[in-house]
């Protein structure tokens, strides 16, 4: 006997139950088939035979009607004559009834008076609307002409064709009979028949609402789930499926059970028989958190063909959705060939809607104002249906909540009229329930309305919101005359400054909304853009939908708004690109349409400025939907409106302040309106809360409480007294500071007049120039005065702070082009408030991208943003200033006060010399002392010799005065701490220890040294310039030999400098080490200038030899190119030439470069040989003279000339130079 695999064995039988089972599904289908061609054909039949039936009884029809016609006109005219007989009276009255009703449901509901609104003034007041015919359905025409003339029969279709609506889906329907019946009168076999369909549209199509206003049975179900239904039972009434069994899921569920769970569906739909397989919401199958969802798919995908003719398929979902669904795999279009449309319902079929849902919901016995087909109920329609077209629109799922919402102003109503003691019909909708109660009524009762009116300042913004509700009071009335309506929107921007009541008046707004019926609720929904920007891709579009989703009904504000500019600039003004936070603003312009009747309202928040600059980087769109030219702009509020504020906040927090400490506040607030962001009601409360530790500080240093806490001024400013004692500040502030006379009595000048101006109640600002020119050469106290400037500006009330921000012109100036002006406008923004001062401004005119923030700079101080709201200063020397000026027309007119720094003069130098080291004097320590008698009691031969020495300083180029002294100063203090200990009286600034610092340095300035370009004349030496010694008898012999200046250099014997013969000793008897020494310095000075003038002519015969191969090389180069570029072809002749050009515009470049090098040498060539023809001059004079008997070389030495022995001095003057 032979032995069977069992697990074959039960694998054999599974798949001959299989094969048994499907042989009893085509079987059955096939009975089906046949019976419906039988039942075809006889119905068919009897059709034919009905038809001459009903043609001949037609006729007698006919007939018929006109004997009726005539019978009711003989009825109608006997009913006239005993009308007549009994007397006009009943008709009047009823008219007159009619007319008081109507007075009254002109009334307010609220209103109660004997009259009260019973059952008889309801059935007065519905006035009888027929219902109106469905608007003309060629679906069901056709179906009615196959069941009136073909005998068609179909259960399905019928229910299908009286829900309202749905005419592509009815179409396709009978589009499916057709053609099975075409199939069967052709005998083609349908098995292998695709009927799988997706059904797509928004929420809430489909609902089963019948024409008869009655809900079709399985009303819990959405409305594609019903047409499902019906879909596979209508598939198997016409043989195109098997079974009629029906099994629904969704796409998330089926993800979650896996292919596992879709098996099990599959054979229970089987099992019984075939039929339909209904996925709802499939396109969750491809979303991302479903993790499960593309296997089950792909394995359904299979099966769908597998299970033809057996199983038919069903997705369900919204249009947009089952998108990115469809594109999962290109064969799902295929097998879903029957593509069912749910379009939105248009205004007939909502009004058709809702009065089912009334009569629904009631049963029968609910009135309404105007009928339940009149013009009240026409504008609930209305007013839905401008939502439209928009992703997402809710048909009948709207047109639920309408009716709740109407419900609930019933409510409302009935529980006011119950509590003022009427009878109120509780089975009536007047007017105001059903449309909401007029704009302009409700805004009298409207507590936000009243609270926006009370709000301190804010009149723009009163206004424009007051003209807004005056459009939307338009509106209601176009819509009472049923005309269209004028199209406005409920986003807005909103536009201000930190603490002008933006979020306040959001709230606001969004309860008057709320109150007049136009928001379904009046919360205030607060966001940051933080809260919509994703980190990931995919993540922004999600968080924003999500967002928006739940604001529905509510008001969504977007505060900081610009945050979400994908397009922005960086520091430099470089653009660069945000995905995440572009994605955000894309989203919001395509859900947000600021249409007429939207249900939610998105306001926009933020500064102006970044507004604007936002609106014009992103998506166009948005500024379609948020127009700026419509925005609120919050205005800063004024002295006056934050001194009511003030006084609001001291009331509501329990406190008091003196009127003179009010008035602090107000000037506070005044200084801190220069900031940037000026807070406005933010800066009030800041004040409040230092002012409250301030003053709990004094009651804790023993001060008196009183009963009602009170501020005093010193509470709210602890310098609130600065302008009345402006009047020593200035002399103070500029105390030991030498030389700044002028400058000091410009500033009391500046005092005086805003002490005056006050007086008289005006504005001082107009007449005090806030942009300044410090003129004069390094070091002579220009940042020192900027410092103090500031100080004094601040205690007129005119900086929010003091504080002053230096900044070099590199700092204002870009690095390429669009960089500068951002830049430029940033500096000058965190300066709002401060003064800015810019050293070394001249560099601003050199260069075009230095030019460009001396542009901005011009263009800036001029706007509002900056006026008057920063002190400016430009730093530089004299001329350097005076170039800068004539860079832009517009410098002059904004920059028009000039402050003039001189350089010290050499009794100035000594005075401040003697200023610092008694500052440290008194800084030493209680067991050193520091002795400076030998300058403070200098004798008239010492203050003669620091007169010479610092004369020669201030006529050096780099000669930088106060700073320089204070180097100066720090050298000899560094020397005199040397000798600590070796003395006992401490420290001692000895006479040897200044003179040797002033000449160390004379030195090193000499070798540094230059042909001066910016020197300030300083005062002659006067009797010092005389040498009173006699010369000694000659020691040494020294030859000159005469020297031209070469012109051009290439003329050698003209370069060679002075030759000097020399004896080996040539010092003079007499001549002090002092003396001497400076001398040798000197000589070196003289011999190294020399020598860089040698190196400077030949460095320019080089760069000349340079230049000119240079040129020639650049010649043969171009010439190749050129050459190449006619030998190529003509398609590469394009290329080439532009090669070409390149390559001629950077050789231009470069020789432009290199000349302009040569130019360089050749100016300090041509500078230093004219030096040294004035040296000619001097030497010749001076041998002439015969000051020097020995004949020495002339040495140059400070203001004047030494002989090379060191006997001798004569000075400039005398030499008339």
């Amino acid at each position: 006997m032979n032995k069977t695999c069992k697990k074959c064995d039960d694998e054999d039988r599974r798949q001959e139950a299989t094969r048994k089972r499907d042989l009893e599904l085509d079987a059955a289908r096939q009975r089906k088939q046949e019976a419906y061609a039988r039942e075809l054909a006889r119905i068919q039949d009897e059709a034919a035979r009905q038809r001459q039936i009903l043609k001949d009884r037609s006729e007698e029809q006919q007939r018929e009607t006109v004997l009726r016609q005539q019978a009711q006109d003989l009825e109608d005219l006997k009913n006239r004559v005993q009308r007549g007989a009994a007397g006009p009276t009943s008709q009047p009255s009823r008219q007159a009834h009619q007319v008081k009703q109507t007075s009254v449901s002109d009334s307010d509901p609220d209103r109660t008076d004997s009259h009260d609104r019973g059952q008889d003034e309801v059935d007065d007041r519905i006035v009888d609307h027929p219902d109106p015919a469905p608007g003309k359905s060629h679906a069901k025409e056709d179906w009615d002409h196959q069941k009136k003339f073909e005998g068609a029969n179909n259960d399905a279709l019928d229910k299908l064709i009286e829900m309202i609506g749905l005419e592509d889906v009815k179409d396709r329907f009978l589009s499916i009979k057709a053609r099975i019946d075409t199939a069967i009168r052709q005998n083609i076999a349908m098995e292998d028949e695709r009927f799988g369909a997706a059904l797509l549209g928004n929420p809430g199509t489909g609902k089963p609402f019948t024409q008869n206003y009655e809900s079709y049975s399985s009303s819990e179900l959405s409305g594609k789930t019903t047409v499902a239904r019906l879909y596979g039972q209508f598939l198997s009434s016409i043989g195109a499926l098997p079974g009629s069994y029906f099994s629904e899921t969704t796409g998330s569920r089926l993800g979650n059970d896996g292919i596992a769970g879709a098996k099990k569906q599959i054979e229970t739909i089987l099992e019984n028989g075939g039929g339909v397989f209904f996925i709802d919401e499939a396109y969750q199958l491809t979303s991302g958190h479903n993790l499960g969802g593309a296997q089950v798919l792909d394995f359904l995908l299979a099966e769908v063909e597998n299970l033809t003719g057996k199983v038919v398929f069903v997705l369900a979902g919204y249009n947009k959705q089952m998108e990115s669904f469809f594109a999962h795999n290109p064969g799902i279009p295929s097998r879903f060939p029957h593509e069912l449309q749910f379009q939105d319902y248009n205004d007939d079929e909502l009004l058709r809607i809702l009065v089912q849902k009334i009569n629904k919901k009631y049963k029968g016995s609910m009135g309404c104002e105007s009928g339940v087909y009149g013009l009240y109920p026409k504008i609930v329609a209305r007013r839905i249906g401008r939502g439209r077209g928009r992703d997402g629109f809710g048909n009948a799922r709207a047109m639920e909540n309408a009716l709740s919402r109407i419900a609930d102003r019933q409510a409302n109503r009935l529980r006011k009229q119950r509590r003022s003691g009427s009878k109120p019909n509780d089975l009536f909708f007047t007017k105001e329930d059903l449309i909401g109660p007029e704009p302009s009524s409700a805004l009298q009762h409207c507590s936000a309305w009243v609270r926006l009116q009370d709000l301190i300042g804010l009149q723009t913004v009163k206004d424009n919101v007051k003209a807004l509700f005056d459009t939307i009071q338009y509106n209601y009335t176009r819509e009472l005359d049923e005309q269209p309506l004028v199209e406005y929107s409920l986003n807005r921007v909103f536009l201000g400054s930190p603490g002008t009541g933006k979020t306040s008046v959001a709230k606001l707004y969004g309860q008057i909304l709320v109150d007049i019926g136009l928001l379904s609720s009046g919360e205030v929904v607060v966001k940051n853009p933080s809260d919509f920007v994703g980190s990931v891709l995919g993540e922004s579009e999600k968080n924003t939908k999500g967002i928006l989703a739940s604001a529905l009904g509510k008001v969504l504000v977007i505060d900081e708004a610009y945050g979400l500019s994908g397009g922005g600039t960086g520091e430099g003004g470089g653009s660069h690109s945000d995905i995440y936070k572009t994605a955000v603003v894309d989203t919001i312009v395509a859900e947000v349409q600021s249409t007429p009747g939207e249900d939610r309202c998105v306001l926009l928040l933020g500064y102006k400025d970044q507004m604007e600059a936002m609106f014009q980087k992103v998506n166009p769109g948005l500024s379609r939907r948020f127009p700026l030219d419509s925005a609120f702009v919050f205005e800063d509020f004024t002295d006056e409106e934050l001194r009511k504020i003030l006084d609001l906040k001291l009331k509501q927090q329990g406190f008091n302040a003196t009127d003179r400490a009010k008035k602090a506040a107000v000037e506070k607030l005044g200084r801190a309106r220069n900031r940037p962001h000026f807070g406005n009601a933010g800066e009030v409360d800041i004040i409040l809360n230092s002012a409250k530790l301030r003053y709990q500080k004094r009651l804790s240093k023993g001060g008196k409480a009183r009963k009602t806490a009170t501020f005093e001024p010193q509470d709210i400013d602890e310098e609130f007294d600065r302008g009345e004692r402006t009047e020593t500040n200035v002399r103070v502030l500029f105390n030991g500071v030498v030389g700044c006379e002028n400058i000091v009595a410009q500033l009391e000048g500046y005092q005086e007049v805003v002490r005056n101006m006050k007086r008289l109640d005006m504005d001082p600002r107009e007449q005090i120039p806030f942009n300044f020119l410090f003129r004069g050469p390094p070091g002579t106290g220009k940042t020192t005065t900027a410092r103090k400037i500031g100080k004094v500006f601040y205690d007129m009330g005119f900086l929010a702070t003091a504080e002053v921000i230096e900044v070099s012109s590199s700092e204002l100036v870009g690095q390429y082009i669009g960089q500068t002006g951002p830049k430029t406008q940033k500096m000058l923004e965190k300066a709002l408030g401060k003064v800015l001062f810019v050293d070394e401004a001249y560099r601003l005119g050199e260069g075009h991208f230095a030019k460009e923030a001396m542009d901005e700079i011009v263009d800036c101080i001029t706007k509002p943003k900056f006026a008057q709201k920063l002190v400016m200063i430009l730093a530089g020397y004299d001329a350097d200033i005076n170039r800068l000026m004539t860079t832009n027309p517009g410098l002059t007119s904004r920059f028009p006060e000039a402050m003039v720094f001189e350089g010290l003069a050499p009794d100035r130098c000594i005075a401040l010399l003697i200023e610092k080291m008694r500052k440290d004097q008194k800084n030493m320590p209680t067991k050193t002392t520091l002795d400076i008698s030998a300058l403070e009691l200098a004798d008239k031969e010492f203050s003669l010799q620091l007169l010479s020495r610092f004369s020669q300083l201030s006529d050096l180029p780099n000669w930088a005065n106060a700073r320089d002294v204070e180097t100066l100063w720090k050298a000899m203090f560094s020397k005199t701490l040397k000798t600590l200990g070796k003395s006992p009286q401490g420290l001692v600034v000895t006479k040897d220890i200044i003179l040797t610092g002033i000449d160390a340095m004379v030195a090193e300035r000499t070798l540094r040294g230059g042909p001066s370009t910016h020197k300030i004349p300083s005062r002659p030496p006067g009797a010092f310039a005389q040498q009173t010694q006699e010369p000694p008898p000659p020691t040494k012999q020294q030859t000159i030999a005469k020297t031209t200046t070469p012109d051009p250099p290439k003329d050698k014997e003209s370069t060679e400098p002075p030759q000097h013969t020399e004896a080996k000793d040539p010092r003079d008897t007499g001549v002090s080490d002092e003396i001497w020494q400076a001398l040798e310095r000197d000589k070196a000075a003289a011999e190294a200038r020399e020598e860089q003038y040698k190196r400077l002519v030949e460095h320019e015969k080089a760069a000349r030899e340079a230049d000119a191969r240079a040129q020639q090389e650049t010649i043969a180069k171009l010439a190749q190119l050129e050459e190449k570029a006619r030998q190529v072809a003509n398609e590469e002749a394009i290329e080439a030439k532009r090669r070409h050009e390149e390559a001629r515009l950077q050789h231009e470049k470069e020789r432009q470069a290199r000349e302009e090098q040569v130019n360089a040498m050749i100016r300090k060539r041509e500078a230093e040989e004219q030096r040294r023809r004035q040296e000619q001059v001097a030497q010749k004079k001076l041998r002439e003279m015969g000051v020097c008997v020995a004949g020495w070389q002339w040495i140059k030495q400070g203001g004047g000339y030494r002989c090379a022995g060191g006997a001798h001095f004569v000075s400039d003057a005398q030499l008339g130079f």
